[in-house]
């Protein structure tokens, strides 16, 4: 077990993580560390960050908001109709049609509340099983010249969002993993993943984190859901108080900033993406519930550069629903570098491309991250008054901002110098 949760660290400030979602319980898989609620020093620390982020750290302002708002409303207007289509052409029933229903869901920074101004939504259409995927595309027309995409039935849902007024920059990838569709409506950039359940409707009142909604899904379908119902699980794991959930907020905005600046932000290529910052900064909430932001900033780095991988990240212990994915488990992460597991079900492993080297440098960047936070905390602690640069934190250098780039070429390098080294010598 990591060392920063022994019992000897652990403080007489008893704190329930527990939470239940979709129907079930969830417990954190480690113990709280030190439940004490901030110090004087500390809430005034606390406010010298308050000041930065104020600045430095921009959220959506109030009219982008509302704007995004209603772009989903009108979004899912036009879903719904859609499906209410497909169901009457379908020759379906009145009482089916009228009960088919759909719902959009988001999922990562927007569906938390931490997007930056133009950042773009991730959302997934929720269909019946009246949808199917080649009516959400609508690529039942196809072209018999090579190379060319050919024309879309005009009814599919692809085509009511590309001849949209309001939608521009439209592209479907259909032959992806998980097919998407991305554009801009209203000038706002829409990712648009699509979800068949094994239901004939998607009430208003459906709970997209009840296991039994995997229940015959697809493959498509089971990646396409994991996004909200990750980002659900996490926003529960940290949210047993408003205070809490404000908390974890301006850390993961820190966070972020932080290893963009870093050129660290980037899940593809062996370093964080979103999903992976949003789970390190949950689990330093559940081992120090009542900690500031500030401190727990601290706390982040100190627990991430300690931290003894290949011991999995884990929110909470996996479960086997009983639905047939695959689910995580030591004995399947052979050769995983640094796991770090998605609380939902099926659980998986948010951090397959972390490499050995990539590793390195991540850990070189939290001992940094801890020498810089550390050294402003001891600063404010001899003066209060003086002004802290919590800009050095985010300061971006010649060489890491390049480094995904460097870095993955030197990877390749160095593997195709290991496979060839006979040859070579």
């Amino acid at each position: 077990m990591n060392s920063t949760s022994s019992a000897s660290m652990q403080k007489p400030f008893p704190v329930d993580m527990t939470t239940k979602v979709g129907g079930r319980l969830f417990e954190p898989a480690l113990p709280v560390v030190d439940g004490s609620p901030p110090t004087e020093l500390e809430l005034g620390f606390q406010s010298t960050l308050d000041a930065f982020t104020q600045t430095n750290i921009p959220l959506e302002p109030a009219e982008g908001i509302r704007r995004r708002e209603r772009v989903l409303n009108r979004m899912g207007e036009l879903c719904r109709d859609w499906i209410r289509t497909v169901c009457i052409k379908k020759g379906l029933s009145t009482d089916v049609v009228n009960v088919a229903g759909g719902q959009l869901f988001t999922s990562g920074s927007y569906r938390l509340g931490v997007h930056e101004p133009g950042a773009d939504i991730d959302t997934i259409l929720v269909s019946p099983n009246a949808c199917q995927r080649m009516d959400f595309f609508g690529t039942t027309i196809l072209s018999t010249v090579e190379g060319e995409e050919g024309t879309r039935d005009p009814t599919s849902l692809a085509e009511r969002i590309r001849t949209h007024p309001d939608v521009t920059n439209f592209v479907p990838v259909e032959s992806a993993a998980v097919p998407i569709l991305t554009f801009d409506w209203e000038g706002i950039n829409i990712d648009l993943l699509f979800a068949r359940l094994n239901t004939a409707s998607v009430p208003p009142d459906f709970d997209i984190d009840n296991d039994a909604v995997l229940d015959g899904a697809d493959g498509a379908t089971e990646k396409s859901l994991n996004g909200p119902r990750v980002t659900n699980l996490i926003a529960a794991l940290v949210s047993g108080t408003p205070q809490r959930y404000q908390v974890f907020l301006t850390v993961v905005r820190c966070v972020r900033k932080w290893a963009k600046a870093r050129g660290l932000y980037s899940n593809k290529m062996g370093y964080w993406g979103g999903v992976n910052i949003n789970i390190g900064v949950a689990l330093v909430v559940q081992l120090y519930p009542n900690a500031c932001g500030a401190s727990l900033l601290r706390k982040f780095f100190l627990v991430f550069k300690t931290w003894r991988w290949p011991q999995p990240l884990l929110l909470t212990k996996p479960h086997d629903a009983g639905y047939g994915l695959p689910v995580w488990s030591v004995a399947t992460a052979v050769r995983q570098v640094a796991p770090m597991i998605t609380p939902a079900y099926p659980a998986m492993n948010s951090t397959l491309a972390v490499s050995r080297q990539t590793l390195q440098i991540l850990q070189e960047e939290f001992n940094r991250g801890h020498t810089v936070v550390d050294q402003l905390w001891k600063d404010y602690q001899k003066n209060p008054a003086q002004e802290l640069n919590w800009n050095t934190l985010f300061e971006p250098s010649d060489f890491f901002i390049n480094y995904p780039v460097r870095c993955s070429l030197f990877v390749i390098l160095a593997s195709f110098v290991r496979r060839n080294r006979t040859i070579i010598q």
